[in-house]
């Protein structure tokens, strides 16, 4: 019997004592409450308007710098976004940059030229006028046998032999341009343009062809510039 007790009084003194806690701190709050009040009572009407002026200044400042803190993250939020949509600016133009430098291999829709020259009657300047004319068409990006055509890259002859850039290309010369492909082919069949011009020697033969995927390797070699720097550079 005695030991089928015990929890039972175990569990009485764990109530009281939490009851004797509970009791404490009420007591320990309410004091504290009346001991507030009764400062209170006892400042003058005066001492209480300037507390109160106090609290009201307070609160004020508090609002006033939590507006602040407020705006500052604004301000924040909308440089952040204004910075990322410039780098974005900056990330694209320097990507259309390298396109047009010729520094990266590209891919896109465009047309294709495949020049048969069984005679070897085409000369370097007529390829010239080729590249001419698909650039002036809108073409972005050029190449000649799988070499990309840049805005430094120069045609010439050696032996009877064309050259890009000091290499030898030989035929058949297979043309290659990305851009709008009805735009690039309207600007080769101009009259009296470069393809009037290939199509009237001797053992000649063009097909031009659309495309919906055209790859053109970047640059063999970078361009290099040895007069022209930017404004403002010192070197």
């Amino acid at each position: 019997m005695v030991v089928g007790r015990r929890p039972i009084v175990g569990g009485s003194a764990l109530v009281l004592v939490v009851t004797v806690l509970i009791g404490f701190l009420l007591v320990s709050r309410l004091r504290g409450e009346e001991s507030f009040t009764q400062r209170l009572e006892a400042e003058s009407e005066e001492d209480l308007a300037r507390i109160l002026a106090g609290l009201t200044a307070e609160a004020d400042a508090l609002r006033e710098e939590v507006s602040g803190l407020r705006l500052q993250r604004a301000e924040l939020e909308v440089s952040s976004r204004s910075d990322e949509a410039a780098a974005q600016a900056a990330e694209r133009q320097l990507q259309a940059l390298e396109v047009l430098a010729g520094t990266v291999p590209v891919t896109g829709p465009g047309i294709t030229m495949r020049v048969l020259d069984l005679d070897r009657a085409v000369t370097y300047d007529t390829l010239i006028d080729v590249v001419q004319e698909l650039r002036d068409a809108g073409a972005e990006a050029v190449a000649v046998n799988n070499r990309r055509v840049g805005a430094g890259s120069a045609f010439g002859e050696d032996d009877g032999i064309v050259t890009l850039d000091g290499s030898p290309v030989s035929p058949p010369y297979l043309v290659a341009a990305i851009g709008q492909a009805a735009t690039l082919e309207g600007g080769l069949e101009i009259p009296g343009g470069a393809l009037d011009t290939l199509r009237a020697l001797k053992g000649v033969d063009v097909v031009v062809t659309r495309s919906a995927g055209i790859d053109i390797p970047a640059l063999a070699k970078a361009p290099a510039f040895r007069a022209a720097r930017p404004v403002g550079s010192g070197s």
